[in-house]
């Protein structure tokens, strides 16, 4: 009961901090409405006099409240009247697929025009797979140790995403007169996701082979001498897998590997689910907005990219999860082996 608790306790730990992730991820950035007017001068139907950050009113010294215009008006909402709203308490009319897709291209021009651009989507994509890659390396070297706290925490940041999705969906249905199909993707990669993780953690806990189990190897390893310096340390993990191969032997190695391939699929899986869930919401918040952050641009040009292969893909990784967790992968090669 102890171990459940601690369980539960790290499942809704992780799902807070998912949704801490959600809203700052939302809040973050400089967005300000898009000026729909484009003079004879314009290149590419935007307005060469006026740039991001000067007065929208096209006034020297004021804006239209008689107040002297300053650099925090630069990320003040337009009045709605100004783009022909009749009632200026009401919320903007939903925005078309044409609108959101134009303001992200003028989002990627403003960014060109500030010569961020080359560098911001492709330093973007190699965070994505850092990130992704960290969650890997992470989940190899604590799955040994922390593999009962570390699936629990999963699910629960999974299951934080699935709160997260259903905010998302509302400010998509209110804001967007569209539904996008890269939303459908991504609730389908997250509920595979879910699945993986869930099908992992029962199968960590009741998969028994040929009298191992994962809970009878991480007993026996005692803890590392992390006090004890480097040279020690290297010594003592040397020791334990010399004592591994003794006690379990080549089947126990293969075992531990299955389900160490398990566990990397779901956290890979996880991570790439949880990302989706925060471009989305930055998709969508172009419909009215535009805005000059690289950051945000590249995560709604990669939302907007995503293929059903992906989907594909996923579910391919979650039935290898879930073979390694049942212990079928095992079987399968005990089966050619023997």
């Amino acid at each position: 009961m102890n171990e459940l608790g601690a369980g539960i306790s790290i499942g809704v730990l992780a799902a807070l901090v998912v949704f801490v992730i959600y809203f700052v991820g939302a809040k973050i950035g400089r967005w300000q409405p898009r000026n729909q007017s484009a003079g004879a001068g314009a290149q590419g139907g935007y307005p060469q006099t006026q740039g991001y950050g000067q007065n929208p009113y096209g006034q020297s010294g004021y804006n239209q409240s008689g107040r002297p215009w300053s650099s925090e008006d630069e990320t003040r909402v337009l009045p709605s009247n100004a783009q022909g709203y009749d009632d200026v308490d009401a919320d903007p009319p939903r925005a078309t697929k044409n609108e959101l897709a134009g303001n992200i291209q003028h989002s990627g021009q403003m960014i060109e025009a500030n010569r961020r651009a080359a560098t911001a989507a492709n330093g973007d994509t190699v965070a994505v797979f850092t990130y992704i890659l960290g969650a890997a390396l992470i989940a190899v070297v604590a799955f040994v140790f922390f593999n009962n706290l570390l699936l629990p925490a999963t699910i629960g940041a999974l299951t934080g995403a699935i709160i997260c999705v259903a905010l998302s969906a509302t400010y998509t249905i209110k804001h967007l007169d569209f539904w996008p199909d890269n939303a459908t993707i991504s609730i389908i990669n997250l509920l595979v996701a879910l699945a993986a993780a869930i099908f992992m953690y029962i199968g960590s806990v009741q998969t028994v082979r040929d009298n191992i189990s994962l809970s009878t190897i991480t007993d026996s390893f005692e803890a590392l001498p992390f006090s004890d310096g480097f040279s020690a340390f290297a010594i003592a993990i040397g020791d334990r897998v010399v004592t591994f191969f003794k006690d379990f032997g080549f089947l126990g190695f293969v075992f531990l590997l299955f389900m160490g391939i398990g566990c990397i699929i779901v956290f890979t899986l996880a991570a790439k689910s949880l990302i989706d869930v925060m471009d989305w919401r930055i998709f969508a918040q172009f419909g009215h907005n535009v805005t000059d952050r690289p950051m945000s641009y590249s995560r709604a040009v990669r939302f907007q990219t995503s293929k059903v292969s992906h989907t594909v893909t996923s579910l391919v990784l979650a039935v290898i999860a879930v073979l390694a967790a049942t212990g079928l992968l095992y079987d399968g090669f005990t089966w050619f082996t023997r």
